[in-house]
Protein backbone atom coordinates (compact mmCIF):
# COMPACT_ATOMS: atom_id res chain seq x y z
CA UNK A 1 0.00 0.00 0.00
CA UNK A 2 2.84 2.38 0.79
CA UNK A 3 4.37 1.87 -2.68
CA UNK A 4 1.07 2.68 -4.39
CA UNK A 5 0.73 5.90 -2.41
CA UNK A 6 4.28 6.91 -3.32
CA UNK A 7 3.66 6.17 -7.01
CA UNK A 8 0.40 8.11 -6.85
CA UNK A 9 2.24 11.03 -5.21
CA UNK A 10 4.98 10.91 -7.87
CA UNK A 11 2.42 10.89 -10.69
CA UNK A 12 0.50 13.78 -9.07
CA UNK A 13 3.71 15.78 -8.61
CA UNK A 14 4.77 15.07 -12.22
CA UNK A 15 1.34 16.14 -13.52
CA UNK A 16 1.44 19.32 -11.40
CA UNK A 17 4.97 20.15 -12.58
CA UNK A 18 4.02 19.54 -16.24
CA UNK A 19 0.89 21.68 -15.96
CA UNK A 20 2.89 24.48 -14.30
CA UNK A 21 5.49 24.35 -17.06
CA UNK A 22 2.80 24.53 -19.76
CA UNK A 23 1.10 27.50 -18.06
CA UNK A 24 4.45 29.29 -17.74
CA UNK A 25 5.17 28.68 -21.44
CA UNK A 26 1.74 29.96 -22.48
CA UNK A 27 2.15 33.01 -20.25
CA UNK A 28 5.61 33.70 -21.69
CA UNK A 29 4.33 33.47 -25.26
CA UNK A 30 1.31 35.64 -24.51
CA UNK A 31 3.57 38.35 -23.08
CA UNK A 32 5.67 38.58 -26.23
CA UNK A 33 2.94 38.12 -28.86
CA UNK A 34 -0.46 39.53 -29.71
CA UNK A 35 -3.17 37.42 -31.28
CA UNK A 36 -4.53 38.90 -34.52
CA UNK A 37 -6.65 35.90 -35.55
CA UNK A 38 -8.10 32.85 -33.84
CA UNK A 39 -10.91 30.71 -35.19
CA UNK A 40 -12.12 27.10 -35.08
CA UNK A 41 -13.98 25.02 -37.64
CA UNK A 42 -16.18 22.37 -35.98
CA UNK A 43 -17.11 18.98 -37.41
CA UNK A 44 -20.58 17.60 -36.68
CA UNK A 45 -20.49 14.38 -34.65
CA UNK A 46 -16.66 14.73 -34.48
CA UNK A 47 -16.34 13.25 -37.96
CA UNK A 48 -14.09 14.95 -40.50
CA UNK A 49 -14.90 13.88 -44.05
CA UNK A 50 -12.07 14.01 -46.58
CA UNK A 51 -13.98 16.43 -48.80
CA UNK A 52 -14.74 18.85 -45.96
CA UNK A 53 -12.49 21.90 -45.99
CA UNK A 54 -11.85 24.11 -42.98
CA UNK A 55 -11.41 27.61 -44.41
CA UNK A 56 -9.89 30.56 -42.55
CA UNK A 57 -9.54 34.13 -43.83
CA UNK A 58 -6.84 36.19 -42.13
CA UNK A 59 -6.76 39.93 -42.76
CA UNK A 60 -3.17 41.21 -42.64
CA UNK A 61 -2.75 44.97 -42.27
CA UNK A 62 0.94 45.31 -41.28
CA UNK A 63 3.58 43.63 -43.44
CA UNK A 64 6.51 45.12 -41.51
CA UNK A 65 5.94 42.69 -38.62
CA UNK A 66 6.61 38.97 -38.21
CA UNK A 67 3.94 36.45 -37.26
CA UNK A 68 3.73 32.97 -35.75
CA UNK A 69 0.99 30.76 -37.17
CA UNK A 70 -0.36 27.82 -35.17
CA UNK A 71 -2.79 25.03 -35.96
CA UNK A 72 -4.99 23.73 -33.18
CA UNK A 73 -6.72 20.36 -33.13
CA UNK A 74 -9.40 19.20 -30.74
CA UNK A 75 -9.64 15.43 -30.56
CA UNK A 76 -11.67 13.08 -28.40
CA UNK A 77 -10.42 10.05 -26.50
CA UNK A 78 -11.81 7.77 -29.21
CA UNK A 79 -9.59 9.20 -31.98
CA UNK A 80 -8.05 5.97 -33.33
CA UNK A 81 -4.57 7.27 -34.26
CA UNK A 82 -1.55 8.90 -32.60
CA UNK A 83 -0.99 11.24 -35.53
CA UNK A 84 -2.71 13.22 -38.24
CA UNK A 85 -1.83 14.29 -41.80
CA UNK A 86 -3.15 17.61 -43.06
CA UNK A 87 -3.24 19.22 -46.52
CA UNK A 88 -3.04 23.00 -46.34
CA UNK A 89 -3.70 25.35 -49.24
CA UNK A 90 -2.65 28.91 -48.66
CA UNK A 91 -3.75 31.74 -50.96
CA UNK A 92 -2.29 35.25 -50.91
CA UNK A 93 -4.29 38.45 -51.60
CA UNK A 94 -2.89 38.59 -55.15
CA UNK A 95 -4.03 35.03 -55.90
CA UNK A 96 -0.80 33.06 -55.52
CA UNK A 97 -1.40 29.57 -54.15
CA UNK A 98 0.87 27.34 -52.11
CA UNK A 99 0.11 23.81 -50.89
CA UNK A 100 1.69 22.10 -47.89
CA UNK A 101 1.43 18.63 -46.42
CA UNK A 102 1.79 18.61 -42.65
CA UNK A 103 2.18 15.69 -40.27
CA UNK A 104 1.99 15.95 -36.50
CA UNK A 105 1.80 13.58 -33.56
CA UNK A 106 -1.21 13.98 -31.26
CA UNK A 107 -0.13 11.42 -28.64
CA UNK A 108 3.07 9.90 -27.33
CA UNK A 109 4.07 6.26 -27.92
CA UNK A 110 2.07 5.21 -24.86
CA UNK A 111 -1.14 6.81 -26.12
CA UNK A 112 -1.07 9.85 -23.81
CA UNK A 113 -2.62 12.78 -25.66
CA UNK A 114 -0.65 15.97 -26.09
CA UNK A 115 -2.37 19.25 -25.29
CA UNK A 116 -4.89 20.01 -22.59
CA UNK A 117 -8.20 18.46 -21.68
CA UNK A 118 -9.83 15.42 -20.12
CA UNK A 119 -12.04 13.73 -22.70
CA UNK A 120 -11.58 16.42 -25.37
CA UNK A 121 -7.98 17.49 -25.94
CA UNK A 122 -6.83 20.74 -27.52
CA UNK A 123 -3.36 20.59 -29.01
CA UNK A 124 -1.65 23.62 -30.54
CA UNK A 125 1.42 23.25 -32.76
CA UNK A 126 3.36 25.59 -35.07
CA UNK A 127 2.61 25.75 -38.77
CA UNK A 128 4.92 28.67 -39.59
CA UNK A 129 7.12 30.65 -37.23
CA UNK A 130 8.53 34.11 -37.82
CA UNK A 131 6.48 34.57 -41.01
CA UNK A 132 6.54 37.93 -42.71
CA UNK A 133 3.65 38.52 -45.11
CA UNK A 134 4.51 40.14 -48.44
CA UNK A 135 1.22 41.99 -49.07
CA UNK A 136 -1.59 43.45 -47.02
CA UNK A 137 -5.01 41.94 -47.50
CA UNK A 138 -6.84 38.67 -47.02
CA UNK A 139 -4.87 35.41 -46.77
CA UNK A 140 -6.97 32.28 -47.08
CA UNK A 141 -5.94 29.01 -45.39
CA UNK A 142 -7.86 25.88 -46.48
CA UNK A 143 -7.22 22.70 -44.48
CA UNK A 144 -8.26 19.13 -45.33
CA UNK A 145 -7.51 15.95 -43.44
CA UNK A 146 -5.10 13.59 -45.19
CA UNK A 147 -5.78 10.34 -43.36
CA UNK A 148 -6.91 7.17 -45.14
CA UNK A 149 -9.98 6.73 -42.94
CA UNK A 150 -13.10 8.48 -44.17
CA UNK A 151 -14.79 9.90 -42.25
CA UNK A 152 -12.07 10.52 -39.71
CA UNK A 153 -13.71 9.93 -36.32
CA UNK A 154 -12.69 11.65 -33.10
CA UNK A 155 -11.65 15.07 -34.46
CA UNK A 156 -14.14 17.68 -33.30
CA UNK A 157 -12.45 20.91 -34.41
CA UNK A 158 -9.49 22.37 -36.23
CA UNK A 159 -8.33 25.91 -35.62
CA UNK A 160 -5.93 28.51 -36.91
CA UNK A 161 -4.27 31.10 -34.71
CA UNK A 162 -2.01 33.93 -35.90
CA UNK A 163 0.12 35.82 -33.40
CA UNK A 164 1.95 39.07 -34.09
CA UNK A 165 5.44 39.06 -32.62
CA UNK A 166 5.97 42.18 -30.54
CA UNK A 167 9.58 41.68 -29.39
CA UNK A 168 11.22 42.40 -32.73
Amino acid sequence: MKILLNNHFQHSFTAFFSASLILFSVFSVSCSQKEIFSEFHSFPKSEWNQGEIARFEVDVTDISLHYDIFLEIRNRNDYPFRNIWLFIDYQTPNGNLRSDTLHTELADIYGKWYGTGISLYTYSFPYELNRQYSDTGKYVYSIRQGMRENPLNGISDIGLRVLRKTDQ
